[in-house]
């Protein structure tokens, strides 16, 4: 039986090794942190669960090919509950707010309501949402390894979505708001995507959310990776925490094994790491290998951003209720916070889970936008000084729009890009790849050239 040596225990390490055991690979996963998930994580306070990571998931929909996958690795079943939201997101400032509906028809009526001047544009986005909404992400074969007939065919059978959908493309988020005559419209969809973004993302993941898909896993993150860990180890696999890889060993052009970070070397037929890129390129790789691609991206953040943030959760000793989970709130004043002038902040209230508290308590969260060179460049003292600003801020947002949560809360705690940098070794302490901008690739090779 071949071996496989799987570096990271995040979801693409986890889903990698389930499908290498069910097809009869010997498996051995290897992970740096002391347990499964990578940035699908979450962790406990006092009372309260602090969920780190799942929003919404794409493929939380019966029927979807990604909700094959993710039945046939373990992270959902039938007994796992789905929570879809009427609202996906709202904004708010001054007394007035938008509400993204997940429903197009409800969303087409709403915006219409706020700013009929701006119909032509509202329906164009409405109709390109409801005409993507069975739109469903292809996942039997990675893109990069379609060749032309598969690709043509793909294209051939969504032609007319992908139309409506590359419009969009070749929109920044940016540039798509400004086509609201009311502002107010154009700072809700900008609170919603950054305007880096190309604005189909935001067509995307409303479309995906108006077909059903795009639902909340009941439990959230941990309890999602930990099921797909059982899975694992139900079929024999087997993993390895707190077990750093330095480097990916090479000989003769072949990957034959791993050195772990304790000197231990391990050995197998084939290498495949679904760890951080810029880890395994530059440090596990020693740059040997890195493409062009990969190296301009890296080598220019300024140009091809990761997103990163700062959160500051908060275990709150009542029960606050919301008709919305994700709130953006518009500040009267900017404040100077992680780098960058804040005028808004997000607020995220988990009271619909009641896994992450206790009966008639809370968690909510406030979420920042965060810039890596400043918290890196901070030193010990003033990145501690530096997150307890968060904190206080976090509770005046939090008890400035819920009264009933002064002199409540019981636990908190902050996460800054470093954080990601610490636990999950993330580049530049990102939480997704770049940013779906214009000038950014759409397929990178997962494939090296000189390397087997």
């Amino acid at each position: 039986m071949k071996k496989v040596l799987i570096i990271g225990a995040g979801i693409a390490g986890l889903t990698c090794s389930i499908y290498l055991r069910r097809n009869g690979f010997e498996t051995e996963m290897y992970e740096l942190n002391h347990m499964p998930g990578g940035e699908c994580t979450g962790w406990d306070r006092k009372e309260y669960h602090f969920d780190g990571c799942i929003h919404w998931l794409v493929g939380s929909k019966a029927g979807t090919e990604l909700n094959e996958l993710w039945r046939e690795t373990g992270a959902l079943n039938d007994g796992v509950e789905i929570i879809n939201h009427e609202i996906f997101a709202r904004y708010e400032e001054d007394g007035r707010g938008v509400n993204l509906y997940r429903n197009a028809d409800r969303l087409e009526r709403h915006l219409m309501e706020i700013s009929p001047q701006d119909g032509a544009q509202i329906k164009k986005l409405c109709g390109a949402i409801r005409a993507l909404g069975d739109f469903g992400m292809p996942i039997k074969k990675p893109m990069d390894m379609m060749g032309p007939g598969e690709g043509a065919v793909f294209a051939a059978k969504n032609a007319g979505k992908l139309m409506k959908l590359s419009r969009y493309g070749r929109l920044t988020m940016a540039e798509f708001a400004a086509k609201f005559k009311e502002p107010l419209l154009g700072r809700a969809f900008l609170a919603a995507i950054p305007g880096y973004y190309k604005a189909s993302a935001l067509v995307a993941t409303l479309a995906s959310m108006h077909g059903g898909d795009s639902g909340y896993p009941l439990g959230g993150s941990r309890a999602f990776a930990r099921r797909m860990e059982q899975k694992y180890l139900d079929l024999g696999g087997k993993a390895f925490y707190n077990a750093r890889v330095e480097k990916i060993i090479v000989k003769d052009g072949r990957a034959t094994g791993l050195r772990l970070a304790d000197g231990r070397e391990i050995s197998g037929d084939y290498v495949i790491s679904c760890a951080d890129a810029h880890a395994t390129l530059f440090d596990m790789l020693e740059d040997r290998y890195t493409t062009d691609v990969f190296r301009n991206l890296f080598d220019h953040p300024e140009s091809y951003p990761t997103p990163t943030s700062a959160m500051v959760f908060m275990g709150v000793g009542c029960e606050i209720k919301e008709d919305c989970a994700s709130l953006t709130l518009r500040r009267k004043e900017p404040v100077l916070l992680c780098g960058f002038e804040s005028e808004a902040v997000g607020l995220l209230n988990y009271g619909f889970d009641r896994t992450m508290a206790p009966p008639g308590k809370t968690v909510v969260a406030c979420l920042y936008e965060a810039d890596y060179d400043y918290w890196n460049g901070l030193d010990k003292e003033e990145y501690l000084a530096e997150k307890e600003q968060l904190k206080q801020d976090a509770a005046r947002v939090l008890i400035g729009r819920y009264p009933e949560a002064d002199g409540k809360i019981e636990a908190t705690d902050a996460v800054t890009p470093l954080t990601y940098v610490r636990y999950c070794n993330a580049w530049r302490g990102s939480w997704m790849s770049w940013g779906e901008s214009k000038d950014v690739p759409r397929y990178y090779p997962g494939i090296l050239p000189g390397l087997d």
